[in-house]
């Protein structure tokens, strides 16, 4: 019931659908019934869209979101992982990343999850995707929303302690999916992929795009706190003591660099 309800919830609720279909209302009681209402509701909308096509207020909700574990330290790199994990909503980029960490993680288990494929056939196409033993790959296709995602995942596995598991999805989501695996008891490193916020402003449909997605992850963090589904309203980093020293990932430095971003207007 809570994944119709939330399809139902976000056709309506995407800022760009939300102010189309309050223009088409608003238009509606104009032509029925005169009032300054409809003006006042007109203005609104008016507003709303010229905000978020002419400025960077997509990228500004999309930023926090990306960089929230953008940080991934290597202190510990010598630990191998027990398996890694890719929720569908990883993209390309996720799949790429995948077969990068299988061949760095021989022995890692690579579990699929929300990937709507069962049967043997499919497993030999990630395996031959990847260039690894199908005996490392586990499919679960039940999953359809995140905090199934973490729920169905921990079951599957029955993680132990002591146990490195790494959760790969996109930037974007890596704050609702690792406070959905906290709830479910099973702790993760976050590998977050598909970076998509970029420095120089581009108005217009692009911004509007950025709108609509950063806004549903904020929606989504809200609502699933509400809920109960995730630890936080914004999960972030579980900062642990270092016993070595540490040797910083690539996207490190660019998150600190985005840190003091500013946003300038992309040139034509």
């Amino acid at each position: 019931m809570d994944y119709h309800l939330s399809k139902v919830f976000w056709l309506v609720a995407a800022p760009t659908n939300a102010m189309v279909l309050i223009s088409a209302i608003a238009a509606l009681w104009a032509v029925l019934r005169r009032s300054d209402g409809v003006t006042w509701l007109t203005a609104a909308v008016a507003c709303g869209l010229v905000i978020g096509t002419f400025t960077p207020i997509g990228l500004a909700l999309t930023m926090p979101l990306e960089y929230r574990f953008a940080t991934i330290s290597r202190a510990d790199s010598q630990a191998p992982f027990d398996g890694i994990i890719l929720l569908a909503g990883g993209g390309v980029g996720g799949i790429d990343a995948m077969a990068r960490l299988s061949k760095d993680y021989p022995k890692a288990r690579l579990i699929f999850s929300g990937f709507k494929v069962t049967d043997t056939a499919a497993e030999y196409l990630f395996a031959r995707r990847l260039g690894v033993d199908r005996e490392r790959i586990y499919i679960e296709s039940r999953p359809r929303t995140t905090s199934e995602d973490a729920f169905y995942t921990a079951a599957l596995l029955k993680p132990e302690p002591g146990q490195r598991w790494l959760l790969v999805t996109s930037a974007l989501h890596m704050p609702r999916a690792i406070g959905c695996f906290r709830t479910a008891g099973f702790q993760v490193e976050p590998y977050p992929v598909e970076f998509r916020f970029r420095e120089e402003f581009a108005p217009g449909s692009e911004a509007l795009s950025y709108l609509d997605t950063a806004a549903k992850e904020w929606i989504g963090l809200v609502a699933y706190r509400f809920m109960g589904k995730t630890d936080a309203l914004f999960p972030g980093p579980v900062v642990r003591a270092a016993t070595t020293p540490a040797t910083s990932d690539p996207l490190s430095a660019e998150g600190n660099a985005r840190a003091l971003w500013k946003p300038q207007l992309a040139k034509p």
